[in-house]
């Protein structure tokens, strides 16, 4: 009969964990490319607010908003090259 229980106790444990689990995976998923995005760009314009930039370090990594960054600032000196080169 003690083996049931513990059984029982150690199934019960595993659903509470998967159930946990649930939740905290959502609160812990990486960003998506639009929300990557919208950071970048609210970053690079200076509209970002502290509360949102830490949620967004703490779920995503600090590589990916770097590369994301560069990729950002090439395309934006780039567009301001081409600008200028179309006006002129």
């Amino acid at each position: 009969m003690s083996e049931l229980l513990e059984t029982n106790d150690c199934l019960i444990c595993y659903q509470a964990l998967l159930f946990l689990s649930f939740f905290v995976g959502d609160v812990v998923s990486k960003p998506k490319i639009m929300q990557l995005v919208k950071s970048v760009f609210s970053a690079a314009i200076g509209v970002q607010s502290d509360a949102n930039r830490r949620k967004e370090f703490e779920q995503g990594s600090l590589s990916t908003y770097i590369i994301a960054g560069i990729i950002f600032t090439v395309l934006f000196v780039g567009g301001l090259i081409l600008l200028v080169s179309m006006i002129l």
